[in-house]
């Protein structure tokens, strides 16, 4: 079998200690022909990420027999774009293979309602980051702590880790989470710094 594999990240040092290596492992345990490499650093919720754009312009033409990533999420994390996606890939005769539940079947029933609630949950893990987040800042603004450019005690860092590691872009989170891009990016290097020891340390286990 001729595969792709697609991996999207949010910082490239994750990228390298964690997806890749796993994927390139398990094609070569498999047997699998690798056609071609895919990268993303971007939010799931950009259906016209360059990486995902050029993996789907190659499975139109049949390049490869299948897509393998590490988990459904790293495809699309809303509902909507993931059943689009599942359509093109069913007309295009590409399958889907995702390292921690196997081969989704989407042309039987089982697979449909399979992917609809992996898809299901994973929408709702980030919605449910984002809604707490802002009910946090909320209730500082109800106590009277003040949130300005001075002193921001408002910056969620953990929340904004999670969503990273999670492969959402500096902008979506500055746009979910109301905080201004060129103040997130303030803290990045504080940011990136968790994320890779949290990475180092997934590698170690």
């Amino acid at each position: 079998m001729i595969v792709a594999i697609y991996v999207r990240v949010s910082t490239r040092k994750q990228d390298e200690t964690n997806q890749l290596p796993r994927l390139r492992e398990i094609a070569k345990n498999r047997g699998f022909e690798v056609y071609h490499e895919y990268s993303d650093e971007a939010s799931a919720k950009d259906a016209n990420r360059p990486g995902w754009r050029g993996l789907m312009e190659d499975a139109s033409k049949h390049r490869f027999d299948a897509i393998l990533v590490t988990k459904l999420d790293r495809v699309m994390r809303s509902l909507v774009q993931l059943n689009i996606t599942m359509s093109n890939l069913q007309t295009y005769n590409v399958k889907l293979i995702c390292a921690d539940i196997g081969e989704i079947d989407y042309s039987s029933p089982m697979g449909k309602v399979q992917m609809q609630i992996i898809g299901a949950i994973a929408e709702w893990e980030r919605e449910i980051i984002i809604q707490r987040t802002k009910e946090g800042i909320e209730a500082k603004k109800a106590k009277g702590i003040k949130l300005g450019r001075k002193k921001r005690d408002d910056i969620p860092i953990e929340t904004i880790v999670t969503l990273r590691m999670a492969g959402n872009s500096w902008k979506s989170i500055s746009q979910d989470l109301h905080i201004p891009k060129t103040t997130l990016l303030r803290r990045k290097a504080e940011i990136e710094n968790i994320i890779l020891s949290r990475s180092e340390k997934e590698v170690l286990q």
